[in-house]
């Protein structure tokens, strides 16, 4: 659930790179964990993909259409946040638009993506875990 506090006791850019064959879900969730990050915004998402798992919704009755898409892309951006869950942990939510080689782009809800020869990502942090 969304905290809906517009007075954050913090805000800092955290900006990482993550490495050829990285997960971009995977890579934010860890990187999200290890700077106790409990949200945030996904300010800046670039870089190259081999694989893209995407999802878009295609109808009223909320079905959605999967695709696995492999073959060497570039991210021209990712949007997205990192957010607290009731029961506790973080969920990671990230849209993305992707390249092909003839510029045709694709995109949707990205359900986990393998990075080709990486990207760099600026994350805005909204709350922090002050538990020490």
């Amino acid at each position: 659930m969304a905290i809906n506090n517009s007075d954050t006791k913090t805000s800092r850019i955290v900006y990482h790179r993550l490495e050829a064959g990285e997960s971009l879900i995977e890579g934010l969730e860890s990187l999200a964990l290890s700077e106790g990050i409990r949200e945030a915004a996904v300010i800046s998402c670039i870089g190259s993909l081999s694989q893209l798992k995407r999802r878009n919704l295609c109808d009223r009755q909320k079905n959605h259409e999967r695709e696995t898409i492999n073959e060497i892309m570039e991210l021209v951006s990712a949007e997205g946040y990192v957010q607290p869950l009731e029961e506790g942990g973080i969920r990671v939510h990230i849209h993305v638009a992707a390249a092909r080689p003839s510029g045709e782009i694709v995109g949707g809800h990205c359900e986990d993506a393998t990075c080709f020869t990486g990207a760099y990502i600026y994350l805005q942090v909204i709350e922090e875990d002050t538990r020490s």
